[in-house]
């Protein structure tokens, strides 16, 4: 009993040191997914302020084989602005949130048409030349494949600070 008396009062002395309002804590991060992503470009694209990429708002719709989806990206026009390339596999990964599934992407991001698909990026292979990396954004994970499969493709812009 006694040993059951003090632990009661070591957890009352715990709790006393723990804050009592539960709406207490620290501000948001400015990554944190309300403060990360802002729209820009008349809402055709979203400022990531964690990596300072600009990304399409919407990715594109249509399937096509690596080489093919890089050059789309290149040719891309968004919100009046060129420039727009396919993003390496780092920078594509930058937006996953892996605690998240179908999509993999953080709550409350402002993207749409994101289908729970694979990505191409513009990574190629090191080993071999038929090979490039792509994002499944359905479990998060990326992985190699043969450039003549089709993907998506989701086009970025470097951060450019007369894009608003």
């Amino acid at each position: 009993m006694k040993r059951l008396l003090g632990f009661l009062g070591f957890l009352g002395l715990i709790a006393g040191l723990l804050p009592t309002n539960s709406t207490a804590g620290p501000p948001p991060s400015p990554t944190s997914p309300g403060h990360r992503f802002t729209l820009v470009l008349g809402g055709e694209a979203v400022h990531d302020a964690s990596t300072g990429l600009i990304w399409e708002q919407q990715p594109d719709y249509v399937h096509d084989v690596w080489s093919a989806s890089v050059e789309r990206c290149r040719a891309k026009r968004v919100g009046g602005v060129e420039g727009w390339r396919a993003p390496s596999v780092t920078e594509l990964k930058s937006l996953l949130d892996l605690m998240q599934r179908d999509p993999a992407l953080p709550k409350d991001h402002p993207f749409s048409n994101v289908k729970s698909a694979i990505y191409w990026t513009a990574t190629p292979s090191p080993t071999d030349d038929i090979v490039a990396w792509q994002v499944s954004f359905f479990t998060g994970e990326a992985v190699t494949d043969q450039k003549s499969g089709t993907r998506r493709a989701w086009c970025v812009h470097n951060t450019d600070p007369s894009i608003k």
